[in-house]
C-alpha cells in the first residue's frame, strides 16, 4: 500500500494527504484550490516554498523552458512528497467558502464630502468569515455587483461590517441605491474575498501605502498588525487635498497613543505616496509591504520596493477598481455558467487593466530585442522585463520566436540559440498575472523590409481583426475559427488549427476547468476568451502570430 504523507500549508490551517501522485493533483483532489496553469513545469503559477520535509521532483522533459527555481522552492505540478511537509504560499489566500447573507443598515453618516460610511449588521443565522484587508461583494436590484473592502475587524466590532464607499459619476450603487437606503434596510452581500489581507511575519517594519478609499482596504490590516506584532508601522495615505484623509482624527489619536506607528497624508500638491516614504529612515530589507489604491500608484510603489531591496513575496497588494459601470461597450454581458465560469474579484475593469499593460509590456519588450540576440537571451530578458513591470505571475509561460519557429505552436519548442537576424520576424507571446488578473497579448514583429515578413504580420492582424468583428455578429466560438480560417485562406495564408484559443479571468482561470474557443459551441462573451491566430505561408517557413481579449472595443 502507498503510503500517505500529511501536507500541511503554513499559515492557511489547511493540509491534505499525498502519496505518490503529483503534490499539484493531490491538493485539488483534496479541495486545496492551489494556483496552478500549465502543468509542465515551465510557468511558475504553482510554485512553493519548502519550510519542512522531502520531496522527488520530476526531471523536466518539455520542449519549452524549465522555470527557475531557488533551494527551498518547488513547484507542486512537478513535484512528489518524499516525507510529511510544510509549505508556504506567499501572497495566496485560502479563504473559506464565500457566504452569501443578508445584512441590515445599521448606520450611514458621511465621512467626506464624496465618501459616505456605511455600517451594516449580518443577519442570523450568518456569521461571515472575514479576514483583515479582505472585501465584500454587494448585489444590486438588477443582479448586478460591486465590490467594497471591509474598513473594520468584524470579530472585535459584534460583527458588524463597515465601509467607506465614494460617491462614482454615474455609479448604480453609490449614486443611486445608497442614497435610498434607511437604517432597518436590507442589502444582499457575499464574501470575504481577496488575498490581500494580515499575514503575520517576523518584520522589523509593516509598510502600509494607500490612495483614496483604498485606505478602507488597509485600516484592517494596520489594526491587526498593531494587535499582534510588537513592530514600527508606517502609513502614506495619497490624496488630491486634506479633506481626502476622512480619518485623519483616528489616525493622530493612534499615533499620539501607540508610538510604533507614525502616518503622512501626501496630497498632489506635496508629491507621492512612494517619494515621501524613500525620505522616511526605513529599513526596507526587513520590510513587509502593503499596498491598496488605484493600479499606478501600486505600480510605482512596487518599482520601488524593487530598488529598496523588499522580497517580491513581502510586497501585498490590491488593485482599486471603481465600482461604477464601466464605460467599456460590451458585445455579450453574459456568462455561460459551465464554459465562463470566473472567480469572485473578476470585474471588466479589472480584465481591462491587465489588457492594457499586457499591451505595453509586449511593446516594450520587442523594443528592447537587439540583433545577434539568441531566443534563450530573449525570453530571459522579456520575463525580467515582466517582473519589473510587477506580474506576480506568468500564468502561461513567455514565448518568444525567431524566424524559422514563427511557424511552429508553443508546444513544438524552439531552437533556443537560434538569434535574431537583421532581416527577420519576431513572435512575442506573454501571460503574465497583474494584481489578480490574467492578462495575454500576442503580436508579431518585423526587422527589415522582408515584403513576405510584413505581409505574414499583418495579415494575422487583419484575420483577427475580421474574426473579431464577425463574433460581435453573434458567431459561437467553433464558427469563429472557421471563419478565421476562410478569411485566412483567402489572403493566401494557412491558419494553425491547433491554437484554438483559451479562456482568461482573475487568476487562475484554471481553477474553473479547460476548455477552447474553437471547440465552444456558445457564443464567446466579453473579457473572458483569448482569440489566438497564427497564420504561416503555405510553402515558406514564416509564420506570424497576433492574440488579444475578445472584447467590444474598436480596433
Amino acid at each position: 500500500m502507498q503510503q500517505k504523507y500529511v501536507i500541511e500549508l503554513e499559515d492557511a490551517g489547511r493540509r491534505f494527504d499525498a502519496g505518490g501522485e503529483l503534490l499539484l493533483d493531490a491538493a485539488l483532489a483534496h479541495g486545496v484550490a492551489v494556483p496552478f496553469s500549465c502543468r509542465r513545469g515551465e510557468c511558475g503559477c504553482c510554485k512553493v516554498r519548502v519550510l519542512e520535509g522531502r520531496h522527488e521532483a520530476e526531471t523536466y522533459g518539455g520542449l519549452g523552458k524549465p522555470y527557475g527555481l531557488a533551494d527551498d522552492e518547488m513547484l507542486l505540478c512537478r513535484s512528489r512528497a518524499c516525507s510529511d511537509m510544510r509549505i508556504e504560499i506567499p501572497g495566496w489566500s485560502f479563504d473559506a467558502p464565500a457566504l452569501r447573507f443578508e445584512a441590515a443598515v445599521l448606520e450611514k453618516t458621511p465621512l467626506a464630502a464624496d465618501i459616505v460610511r456605511l455600517v451594516l449588521q449580518p443577519q442570523a443565522p450568518a456569521t461571515p468569515e472575514v479576514r483583515a484587508g479582505q472585501y465584500m461583494k454587494f448585489y444590486l436590484d438588477d443582479g448586478s455587483s460591486r465590490c467594497f473592502s471591509v474598513a473594520n475587524l468584524p470579530a472585535a466590532d459584534d460583527g458588524r461590517l463597515e465601509f467607506h464607499i465614494r460617491r462614482v459619476a454615474g455609479g448604480k450603487f453609490s449614486q443611486q441605491m445608497l442614497d435610498a437606503l434607511r437604517p432597518g434596510d436590507r442589502l444582499s452581500l457575499e464574501g470575504g474575498f481577496g488575498a490581500c489581507t494580515w499575514q503575520d511575519g517576523d518584520h522589523a517594519e509593516l509598510v502600509f501605502f494607500a490612495t483614496g478609499t483604498g485606505y478602507a482596504g488597509i485600516k484592517p490590516i494596520l489594526l491587526a498588525a498593531l494587535a499582534q506584532r510588537d513592530t514600527r508601522l508606517s502609513l502614506y495615505w495619497g490624496g488630491k487635498d486634506a479633506g481626502d484623509f476622512y480619518d485623519s482624527t483616528f489616525l493622530d489619536a493612534l499615533a499620539a497613543a501607540d508610538k510604533r506607528f507614525r502616518w503622512r497624508g501626501v496630497t498632489t500638491a506635496c508629491g507621492l505616496v512612494q517619494q515621501a516614504a524613500d525620505e522616511q529612515a526605513q529599513d526596507w530589507r526587513g520590510a513587509r509591504v502593503y499596498a491598496c489604491g488605484n493600479p499606478a500608484m501600486l505600480d510605482a510603489v512596487r518599482a520601488c520596493c524593487a530598488q529598496w531591496g523588499v522580497a517580491r513575496h513581502d510586497f501585498i497588494a490590491e488593485a482599486f477598481v471603481p465600482s461604477g459601470a464601466s464605460s467599456a461597450p460590451l458585445a455579450r454581458a453574459s456568462f455561460d455558467p459551465v464554459f465562463e465560469r470566473v472567480g469572485p474579484r473578476y470585474s471588466l475593469d479589472g480584465m481591462l487593466a491587465a489588457r492594457e499593460k499586457s499591451i505595453r509590456a509586449v511593446a516594450q519588450i520587442a523594443g528592447k530585442l537587439r540583433i545577434g540576440m539568441s531566443t534563450a537571451q530573449a525570453l530571459e530578458m522579456a520575463d525580467l522585463h515582466l517582473r519589473e513591470m510587477g506580474a506576480s505571475h506568468t500564468w502561461h509561460p513567455t514565448y518568444i520566436r525567431f524566424g524559422d519557429d514563427t511557424v511552429r505552436t508553443p508546444r513544438q519548442g524552439v531552437q533556443s540559440s537560434r538569434t535574431l537576424q537583421a532581416s527577420d520576424i519576431v513572435v512575442v507571446d506573454i501571460g503574465p498575472v497583474w494584481d489578480g488578473y490574467e492578462g495575454d497579448f500576442g503580436d508579431t514583429f518585423v526587422f527589415g523590409l522582408e515584403r513576405m515578413h510584413l505581409a505574414c504580420a499583418q495579415a494575422a492582424r487583419d484575420v483577427f481583426s475580421a474574426a473579431k468583428e464577425a463574433w460581435k455578429t453573434g458567431l459561437t466560438g467553433r464558427a469563429l475559427y472557421d471563419h478565421a480560417e476562410a478569411e485566412a485562406l483567402r489572403g493566401g495564408w494557412m491558419l494553425e488549427r491547433n491554437l484554438a484559443g483559451h479562456r482568461v479571468s482573475d487568476f487562475p482561470h484554471a481553477l474553473f476547468g479547460p476548455a477552447k474557443l474553437a471547440e465552444m459551441d456558445i457564443v464567446p462573451a466579453d473579457a473572458v476568451w483569448v482569440l489566438e491566430i497564427q497564420l504561416r505561408h503555405p510553402v515558406y517557413p514564416v509564420g506570424a502570430f497576433y492574440e488579444d481579449i475578445l472584447i467590444g472595443l474598436p480596433g
